[in-house]
């Protein structure tokens, strides 16, 4: 029996007990395996939920960075249900179907099937995303390279704030050491390493967190890289992190400034670099992630400056070019991914960057989505970064599409992009 429907965010299916959370210190329980039901999930939550049987949760959307991860270690996760807390109770048994967001009463019978996938040549360059570095020599193998490292995971496993890191000296041995690990798995493949990036309310349960601010939407206030720039200690030590490991030989490491809003930050970012004793464009590649109209609306000026690549985040440019909160469940049906508004910022930055030929990848969950991923390499995006569980059968899609584009090539008939 069906007891609740929400979004399907991780395409897995687990049965379990229920345990319900209600605050962070109510993590400190789990055993494992269980089916942990709660109002919404922070990423400061991850780490105690890597044994877990699969997450159910109220609100929170398919771009939330916990569903990502989740879907990275392939844990069932049903996000959006609105009342999954009133509804489902400690120790009842359920099947959480991670696909159709379907949570049935009992245990369900239910099989994984293992794809056999062919490792497809594409002329489009297929990175992945990560945010659990444990992962990544098990999928090196599949990748291009890795269009997005996100090191808050790094930070947030410690169960400290980067603060307390810093002051005990250990941040930059942290991210060395997660970095490293990542690139030696992926060498020599490019490895792009975003800067720190995370919204507020998801750090105040990390030793020291207490010293973040309440803020009514963190998505659109003091995070990327204008708090990069007033955390300066604490993008300094991540630039730290980044010397030792070029210093060190690895080669393959790009870096990239997140959630830019002015060219002003952009530089001064740079410059800080400079200060740490890296040369941007010659000791690595530095770069621009697209996430808000106003980067989008103003590429040229970011070519100007000086750029190695451009990674488009999607879902952020989304939410700041519709007005619509990512994480409301609300308003979810508001957050299109495929809106002809959003889709022209996109193609102006490619366009644009194509003609200085300057690399162009779309990072996140826009990079999952077959009919958006068909749009972005029809108008000529260099690469995607996907999920890692979705590289073999991007890979396949890739290629059928690029076929389909080189006949419709010859016989002349290949038509405008619409959107």
């Amino acid at each position: 029996m069906e007891l609740i429907k929400g979004i399907g965010a991780s395409p897995y299916i687990r049965s379990g007990r229920v345990k319900k959370i209600e605050s962070y210190n109510d993590m400190m329980d789990i055993e494992g395996g269980e089916i942990i039901v709660t109002e919404r999930v922070s990423r400061d939550m991850l780490p105690k939920l890597k044994r877990v049987g699969a997450v159910v949760t109220d609100y929170g959307g398919l771009t939330s960075h916990v569903a990502i991860t989740l879907r990275e270690l392939k844990i069932p996760c049903v996000v959006g249900t609105e009342n999954a807390t009133k509804i489902l109770e400690d120790d009842m048994v359920v099947t959480v179907d991670g696909k159709t967001g379907n949570i049935y009463e009992g245990v369900m019978e239910w099989e994984e099937i293992i794809e056999e996938l062919p490792l497809e040549e594409t002329a489009t360059t297929l990175m992945t995303n990560l945010n659990i570095p444990s992962i990544a020599d098990r999928i090196a193998d599949y990748a291009d390279g890795i269009g997005s490292v996100r090191i808050e995971h790094m930070v947030i496993e410690t169960g400290k704030h980067p603060y307390r890191l810093l002051e005990e000296g250990k941040l930059t041995d942290v991210l060395k050491k997660g970095l490293e690990f990542v690139l030696e798995s992926f060498y020599p493949k490019p490895v792009w390493f975003r800067t720190f990036d995370i919204p507020t309310d998801e750090l105040k349960n990390l030793q020291g967190g207490d010293v973040e601010p309440e803020e009514p939407n963190p998505l659109l206030g003091f995070r990327g890289i204008y708090k990069d720039l007033r955390d300066i200690e604490v993008l300094k030590a991540e630039f730290r992190a980044i010397k030792e490991l070029i210093d060190d030989g690895y080669s393959n490491l790009g870096l990239k400034f997140p959630f830019v809003r002015d060219g002003s930050e952009y530089l001064s970012a740079r410059r800080i670099l400079e200060e740490c004793g890296l040369k941007p464009h010659r000791d690595l590649e530095v770069g621009l992630s697209i996430e808000t109209p106003s980067a989008a609306l103003q590429i040229r000026e970011f070519i100007g400056y000086g750029l190695d690549f451009v990674s488009i985040g999607m879902s952020d440019l989304a939410m700041c070019t519709l007005a619509v909160d990512r994480r409301g469940v609300r308003v979810a049906k508001l957050f299109d991914l495929t809106h002809p508004a959003l889709l022209g910022l996109v193609d102006n930055v490619i366009r644009e960057c194509s003609r200085a030929g300057i690399k162009t990848c779309v990072a996140g969950y826009a990079a999952t989505e077959y009919n958006i991923v068909e749009k972005l390499i029809r108008m000529g995006v260099d690469g995607i970064s996907t999920n890692p569980d979705q590289l073999l059968k991007m890979r396949v899609f890739i290629t059928r599409i690029e076929k389909s584009i080189l006949l419709e090539t010859l016989r002349g008939t290949r038509g405008e992009i619409l959107y």
